[in-house]
């Protein structure tokens, strides 16, 4: 369901019988709860219904510009069954939103019995912070369990057409026929830079704001321009020197709007281009010009529901695949 003072869609779920909400989030990869007790909020976290997970010590993190630890423990875990939540088994491969709960089988599970999830300490929950449920699947081996890592998920979409009723987050075990035809090309080039988890990346052909291009400063194009796509985010963050060049040029051309009408191409493996477009979306620059320590030598974007919303967002994990529907 869409709430909006968090301008994020949230699904429900229950760890180790505690039920929370947390924020569809396909640029996270972990299972989370807050560390407090606040069943208005996120949910109410119960010690006693969990245990430590053997052998994984807490971990100091920074999530949205807040840092804090994060203890890790095992749980059984489920979606939950009530309205739009609703999560229950659509047939033998997929998960997703169904109206009647009847069909729902623990053996069909995706899960395992126990999953690793993580409990945020309050100082990661400030400002903007709160609780996601991450769905990128593969990390790098020194980081913590991922929440699709401990599942049998090899491709999901994500459903905000708004003919979908309800709006529905589907993972399905099967990724035989999940994207069929044409596709988008993602790439795991991230991880030369020191980028710990393998995000849903592709490189962008063009951008273009109010009609004037951007990225196109680098004339021999020694730099690639790259697109991270993720539900959790409203807006879009940007390289500090992109939006240094789009602060420049609409100073030169006098623009009213910095960030008008957005617009972001990318070839697809049939060579057809795909072009996904966002108006006045919230834009903010990266807090560092080295997102994971590493030199960066590329622009990164990152893209949320101001160009997603109203979409289909369909992933294949496996072969790296992406598709939108719903467009224009």
């Amino acid at each position: 369901r869409y709430v909006p003072s968090l301008s994020a869609y949230v699904v429900s779920y229950a760890v180790g019988g505690s039920e929370f909400g947390a924020i569809v989030d396909t640029g996270s990869p972990f299972l989370l709860v807050p560390s407090y007790c606040d069943e208005s909020k996120w949910g109410c976290y119960r010690p006693s219904s969990s245990r430590p997970a053997p052998g994984l010590a807490p971990t100091y993190e920074r999530f949205d510009g807040n840092e804090g630890m994060v203890e890790w423990r095992v749980a059984p875990f489920t979606f939950l069954f009530n309205g739009l939540d609703v999560i229950s088994s659509s047939s033998n491969d997929a998960y997703g939103p169904v109206a009647d709960s009847s069909s729902f089988s623990r053996d069909q599970s995706l899960f395992p019995p126990l999953m690793t999830f993580g409990v945020m300490s309050e100082s990661l929950m400030d400002g903007p912070g709160g609780i996601f449920l991450g769905l990128v699947r593969d990390t790098n081996s020194n980081i913590r369990p991922s929440f699709l890592g401990q599942s049998s998920v090899s491709a999901f979409s994500v459903d905000l057409r708004p003919d979908a009723k309800p709006k529905s987050l589907i993972l399905s075990r099967s990724n035989q026929d999940w994207i069929q035809g044409d596709s988008i090309r993602l790439v795991r080039d991230l991880q030369k830079f020191g980028d710990p988890t393998i995000h849903y990346v592709a490189e962008a052909k063009y951008i273009s704001v109010n009609g004037s291009p951007i990225a196109s400063s680098d004339k021999k194009k020694t730099k690639k321009t790259y697109v991270i796509f993720d539900t959790g985010v409203s807006g879009m963050i940007i390289s500090h020197d992109l939006f240094e060049e789009r602060y420049n040029t609409a100073r030169a051309n006098k623009e009213k709007s910095l960030w008008g009408q957005v617009d972001i191409s990318f070839s697809t493996e049939q060579g057809s281009t795909v072009t996904l477009s966002a108006n006045k979306p919230l834009t903010t620059p990266f807090s560092s010009d080295r997102p994971w320590k590493k030199r960066f030598n590329a622009h990164l974007i990152v893209i949320g529901l101001a160009f997603l919303d109203g979409l289909k967002t369909s992933i294949d994990i496996d072969k790296g695949r992406l598709w939108i529907e719903g467009r224009d």
